[in-house]
C-alpha cells in the first residue's frame, strides 16, 4: 500500500476509508465540499469549522477521523476538534492503512 499511498488524493483516500468501514458494517458519513458560485470550495455548516472528515459508528464504538495525504497537516480548527473529541478521534494518513484496517475490522483480517 505504501507505494500506492504516496499517489492518493485526499478524495481517493477518503473513498477508500469509507468503503472499508462500510465493508465491516459501520455507519459512516463524510460531508463533501461544494464549489462556490464565485470560485473556491466550501463545506456548508453551522457552528465550528474543522470537524473531522469521517464520522463512523458501530455497536457503540465511535470513530472521528481527520484524513490527510502527503505533507498536508491539520488546521488549528481540525486539531482542536480532535482534541475535544478525545477517545475515538484520529488523524490518519495513507501510511496508517494497517491501523485503519485493524480498527475497522475489530481486529479481524
Amino acid at each position: 500500500m505504501a507505494a500506492i499511498a504516496a499517489k492518493l488524493s485526499e478524495d481517493e483516500f477518503t473513498d477508500q476509508v469509507i468503503e472499508l468501514f462500510q465493508l465491516y458494517g459501520w455507519k459512516v458519513v463524510h460531508f463533501r465540499r461544494a464549489r462556490k458560485k464565485r470560485g473556491g470550495w466550501a463545506t456548508p455548516i453551522k457552528g465550528h469549522p474543522g470537524s473531522p472528515d469521517i464520522i463512523a459508528a458501530r455497536n457503540g464504538t465511535k470513530v472521528f477521523a481527520e484524513l490527510k495525504v502527503g505533507r498536508n497537516k491539520p488546521t488549528e480548527d481540525q486539531e482542536q476538534w480532535l482534541h475535544h473529541l478525545g477517545e475515538g478521534a484520529y488523524l490518519w494518513y495513507p501510511c496508517d492503512w494497517d491501523t485503519i484496517v485493524m480498527l475497522a475490522s475489530g481486529g479481524r483480517q
